[in-house]
């Protein structure tokens, strides 16, 4: 599958998927709407450093890919990263402080498929792209990347 047919894929979460494609290449980001396709997992900067252990945003961005085996959005403008998961995970997500699972009635902005790193005018990059046929992250993952950075924000908060 060529990044097109990903980006197609993304793109059919609007009526009229010109619309999204015609804002990737205008603007280089569209606004979908979640829960019919995919949700999203927002993870706050400061949890997903704790959880990997650094604050430096490529070697999260690499951790992320490789834990969570799927799709992430880092938002640098919002401090946040939103790990895309399929339809219903929010359903029985456990929201936890600012960890929730966002889904119908909320909108992101997802970039374009080719924007994979920050720059001037590109708060929103995928810190990991979608892979072929990979439009999501295994939620398990996701559940536990939350739960150990929890883990080490309150145990650092303890010492």
């Amino acid at each position: 599958m060529s990044w097109k047919k990903t980006a197609d894929w993304y793109a059919c979460c609007l009526a009229d998927p010109a619309v999204a494609h015609a804002a990737w290449r205008e603007h280089g980001v569209a606004v979908l709407p979640l829960g019919a396709r995919f949700e999203a997992v927002r993870i706050p900067d400061a949890l997903a450093y704790a959880a990997v252990e650094s604050s430096a945003d490529r070697v999260v961005d690499l951790a992320l890919t490789l834990a969570l085996e799927g799709p992430v959005i880092r938002d640098a403008r919002g401090r946040n990263r939103y790990a895309l998961v399929e339809p219903g995970t929010g359903e029985d997500w456990q929201p936890r402080s600012a960890v929730e699972c966002l889904g119908h009635g909320t909108h992101l902005g997802v970039p374009d498929i080719g924007r994979d790193r920050v720059g001037p005018g590109r708060a929103l990059y995928w810190a990991s792209a979608p892979g072929p046929g990979a439009y999501f992250c295994r939620v398990a993952a996701v559940r536990l990347l939350v739960r150990v950075g929890w883990a080490r924000l309150a145990e650092g908060a303890a010492r």
